[in-house]
């Protein structure tokens, strides 16, 4: 890799960084604990723009580490709290959305928008597994998983289908001269 190739590299997934550090620390209030963010979005973004599932994994990680210390993640927190889960599960689901993207023989768009369900699954699985654990030793009560899934995934199901959409859609429009001059 050229010098000049490994600039662009690095400046790419830095300017992802930090968009989805400034994106992520914004959510919308729509009623009893329920913010929606944008951060999936972003992740849904970056890992269908990466040039490597490294460079999805270096990103994703980088954001997981800063909110353990700066207050990026939704609303302004920083640390490890009950929707933690889904945050790490950012850094799990890079790889799966990057590889599944590759799947040759797909219209592009197909393509982009499975990758991504498939990683909201995931992320899904990841995050309420967590909440579920999270609680149930913090605040020593036991959450089964109907009501864990009514809190923390159910209102948001529309929002994140919303976010796969307007991913791909996004994508689509970023001009395929642009995402080659960064590789």
């Amino acid at each position: 890799m050229s010098t000049h190739s490994a600039i662009r590299r690095i400046t790419f997934n830095a300017l992802m960084l930090a968009l989805l550090c400034l994106v992520g620390m914004f959510s919308i209030p729509l009623g009893d604990n329920i913010k929606v963010s944008l951060q999936l979005l972003m992740v849904f973004i970056i890992c269908l723009t990466a040039r490597s599932f490294v460079d999805a994994l270096i990103v994703t990680g980088c954001y997981l580490l800063i909110g353990l210390f700066a207050p990026v993640y939704a609303g302004f927190a920083s640390g490890i709290s009950p929707t933690f889960g889904y945050v790490i599960s950012f850094v799990a689901i890079s790889p799966i959305i990057y590889f599944m993207n590759k799947i040759p023989k797909l219209p592009s768009v197909v393509r982009m928008g499975l990758a991504c369900l498939t990683g909201l699954l995931v992320c899904y699985v990841i995050g309420t597994a967590f909440m579920m654990l999270y609680l149930g030793l913090a605040k020593d009560v036991h959450w089964d998983l109907g009501k864990t899934l009514l809190v923390s995934v159910v209102p948001y199901i529309p929002f994140d289908l919303a976010k796969i959409v307007l991913a791909v859609s996004i994508v689509k429009l970023i001009p395929a001269s642009l995402l080659e001059a960064k590789r």
